[in-house]
C-alpha cells in the first residue's frame, strides 16, 4: 500500500470484510444490514443499500368474496347397447341391460345406417325394451353392440343428443 504503516493515535487498523485488506477506521464505511450484514468496507468499495431491502410485503387477500357450493354432478349418462338385431318396424329392442330404464322413458336409439329415433319406453322386462313408435330401420345388424346405443334423454335437460326434438 502507497500508506506508511505507522501508528496514528485513534486510528487503528480493521480488515475489509470483502477484500481481506488492512486498512485504517477512519478510511471504513460500514454498509447496513441487508445481506452483507454491518460489513466494515474500504471507503472506495462502499456502496448504499439496495432500496429493495427496504420493500415490505404486502398482506394480499385471496378470499372470494361470493362463495358457492360445487355444483351438483348432472352428467350422468343411463345408456346401454343393443344385444340382438331388430329389423325395420320392431318394436321390441334386446338391450345389454335395461338397468336405469323405466315405462314413459323417452330413449334415443341408433340405427344402423347412422340415423338416431327418439322413442318411449312402453314396457320393460326381461333384457328388452318395448318402444313407440315402431323402429323405422334396422338394429343390430352391423354386429359388434357399440354402433347401436340406447340412451335415456332426460326430460329436464335443454340439451339434449338431437338438433331436433323428434327428428333424425
Amino acid at each position: 500500500m502507497s500508506e506508511p504503516w505507522r501508528y496514528r493515535p485513534g486510528d487503528h487498523y480493521v480488515l475489509d470484510d470483502l477484500s481481506g485488506f488492512k486498512i485504517r477506521r477512519s478510511r471504513a464505511r460500514t454498509i447496513p444490514g441487508g445481506q452483507t450484514g454491518q460489513a466494515l468496507v474500504d471507503g472506495r468499495r462502499w456502496e448504499a443499500q439496495q432500496p429493495q431491502d427496504f420493500v415490505r410485503g404486502v398482506a394480499d387477500e385471496q378470499g372470494v368474496d361470493v362463495a358457492r357450493p360445487r355444483q351438483e354432478n348432472r352428467f350422468v349418462v343411463v345408456g346401454t347397447s343393443v344385444s340382438a338385431p331388430v329389423a325395420a318396424g320392431g318394436a321390441v329392442v334386446p338391450v345389454v341391460s335395461n338397468c336405469g330404464f323405466a315405462v314413459g322413458d323417452r330413449i334415443q336409439v341408433m340405427l344402423d345406417r347412422g340415423e338416431n329415433v327418439v322413442a318411449t319406453i312402453v314396457a320393460v322386462g326381461g333384457g328388452t325394451l318395448e318402444i313407440a313408435p315402431a323402429l323405422p330401420g334396422a338394429v343390430g345388424f352391423l354386429g359388434g353392440g357399440m354402433e347401436n346405443m340406447v340412451l335415456k334423454l332426460v326430460p329436464d335437460s335443454s340439451s339434449s343428443f338431437l338438433p331436433s326434438e323428434g327428428g333424425v
